[in-house]
């Protein structure tokens, strides 16, 4: 497993020494877990790391998509390859601003869940859902499918690391492992000593990702929950962010963000 046949889906050149080509299904309880991983190891190994976030083209995946929606452009399989058009940053902070309106609620999701997710994300709006209807998109979701079969993906998440070295196997891990396990696998790989760059604070973090749950700051900052607890309650107070409890545990919001989630 190389990638040397899977330059098709690198759609942007990288010069970090680690690519990470990362599987996920949207509606999958074990994808989100890791998502707060996927975005630490983004956080700290900036300018080392590039991660390449790619829908599960499987047919499960395809076919949950498909019956969570009523036309192309709410279907999220179709919506988040039109929105990797316009670029894989653009894309991610898409799938995260429709994420965040479907998951805590478990909603259906919807065109205006859509369209406002694509305008939060910088997408030029019609352009996305011109590109949604298009032939292109589906082109592109057979391709990722190629990539999928090629790299033996069988559970998910999955995520291989791959090297500078385009002709080294990469190394792939499936499922959800504590944060140490993939920083092990990207040290080994670079084999060189990396200064991590520091994390933000709770509330920048919280800003930058607009809704997040406790859990997702427990997994990020790793500190003792009682510690966790007394800062969110002190940027409460300070009238910074909002909590809002559901059934899958606590989330957390600026107050007076983008998000409606709550209100």
């Amino acid at each position: 497993m190389n990638r040397t046949g899977t330059q098709s889906l690198v759609l942007e050149p990288t010069s970090h020494y680690i690519e990470i080509f990362y599987f996920f299904d949207p509606f999958s309880n074990d994808c989100r877990a890791l998502e707060p991983i996927i975005n630490k190891l983004q956080l700290e190994y900036r300018g080392h790391v590039t991660i390449k976030k790619i829908l599960a083209p499987s047919l499960q995946v395809l076919t949950k998509c498909q019956a969570q929606s009523t036309s192309d452009i709410d279907n999220i399989a179709l919506a988040y390859k039109a929105a990797e058009i316009q670029g894989r940053n653009k894309a991610r902070a898409f799938i995260r601003y429709v994420l965040n309106r479907i998951a805590p609620t478990r909603n259906i999701c919807t065109i205006e869940h859509m369209e406002e997710s694509a305008r939060l994300a910088g997408l030029d709006v019609n352009a996305f859902a011109a590109d949604a209807h298009s032939e292109d998109v589906r082109s592109l979701l057979k391709r990722d499918l190629m990539v999928y079969r090629e790299m033996d993906v069988e559970e998910l998440p999955a995520m291989i690391f791959f090297s500078g070295d385009v002709e080294t196997e990469g190394v792939k891990v499936e499922g959800v492992y504590p944060y140490h396990i993939y920083t092990y696998i990207i040290n080994e790989l670079i084999d060189k000593e990396i200064e991590k760059h520091p994390l933000p604070s709770i509330h920048d973090y919280i800003e930058s990702y607009e809704v997040v749950s406790f859990h997702e700051l427990k997994t990020v900052f790793e500190w003792r929950t009682g510690l966790l607890l007394n800062e969110l309650k002190k940027l409460r107070l300070q009238r910074l962010v909002e909590e809002i409890e559901t059934e899958d545990g606590m989330y957390y919001q600026i107050r007076g963000g983008t998000s409606s989630f709550g209100r």
